[in-house]
């Protein structure tokens, strides 16, 4: 069972960042992660920059892996992406966990200029990205790729990840990205929103994967999902609301045993938490690295 956090970022300053991830590390935990937005969940509350925090991060860190649940495709171009990837894997001596997403939040795409294509596009894109990254982070002399949304001619991607392979996972719940995952993707990142369906999403899972020649077990799995154990008041803040939090890491601690055996038996490796604010949200990580762990380890 490996543990990540998602770092405060909505409403927060670069200090509480780095507290959250220093107690993060201190803590145990195996990995931090920030989300990809531009716009702050309400807008006015501000948010600050996923991979420029990413990079501080790196730098203020010695072992927690970083990564974005998840990386928005639309945001940057996936060669520049591939640039910026390397980059940080070197910075932080191989600890960046590469996790894309095909994009869902319109109302930031239209602020900030992006345009904002039909799913089966975003979808293409995404597969191209897939495709461009996995090129450009492996050994190379120069590659090109001639996509339906995206393409590369002859570029070179120079140093190489410190990871090789550096693994790229796919957060997705729909069955066309599910099919993406099956085929092409290193892991799958289950979002909190689709825990309620989780079975039916496995099962499409496993029907994509047993027609690419692949199992569960080929791919890296982790869950975003709500941690408030130990505490039922903070199971109810508002900021766990859209990540299901009545079926997440909450209730007693023998209830989260529970919840994580069942996640494990799936084959889950990875709980990336999103935890209450403050102190209360921090108590509760603690009572999962301290309490619940230890009771699912070996």
């Amino acid at each position: 069972m490996r543990i990540g956090v998602v770092l405060p970022q909505v409403g927060a300053d670069w200090q509480r960042v780095s507290d959250a991830a220093a107690h993060a590390e201190e803590l145990g935990c195996e990995s931090v992660w920030t989300i990809d937005h531009v716009l702050g969940f309400p807008p006015g509350r501000g948010i600050l920059e996923a991979w420029t925090l990413m990079s501080a991060v790196a730098a203020t860190t010695q072992h927690v892996e970083i990564g974005a649940q998840v990386l928005c495709q639309s945001f940057r171009n996936p060669a520049l992406l591939a640039k910026m990837a390397t980059t940080l894997d070197g910075v932080s001596g191989g600890r960046l966990r590469m996790l894309i997403g095909a994009g869902w939040f319109e109302q930031e795409y239209e602020a900030f200029g992006w345009e904002f294509p039909a799913a089966g596009v975003r979808v293409e894109e995404l597969r191209d990205t897939l495709r461009i990254l996995k090129g450009l982070l492996s050994p190379h002399e120069a590659f090109s790729y001639d996509g339906k949304r995206y393409s590369v001619s002859n570029a070179v991607n120079l140093p190489l990840p410190v990871q090789q392979p550096l693994p790229i996972e796919v957060g997705c719940a729909g069955d066309r990205m599910l099919g993406i995952v099956a085929r092409e993707a290193d892991g799958w990142n289950c979002p909190g929103a689709a825990l309620p369906r989780l079975e039916d999403r496995l099962s499409v899972l496993d029907a994509a994967l047993a027609k690419a020649g692949r199992s569960r077990s080929d791919l890296r799995l982790s869950v975003q999902i709500a941690c408030a154990v130990g505490d039922d008041e903070a199971a109810q803040h508002p900021g766990l609301a859209m990540f299901s939090p009545q079926i997440g890491l909450v209730g007693s601690t023998d209830h989260a045993v529970q919840r994580a055996g069942e996640m494990l038996d799936e084959g889950f490796t990875d709980f990336n938490c999103v935890i209450p604010p403050g102190g209360r949200g921090r108590a509760c990580l603690e009572r999962l690295v301290n309490d619940v762990k230890p009771q699912l380890q070996g």
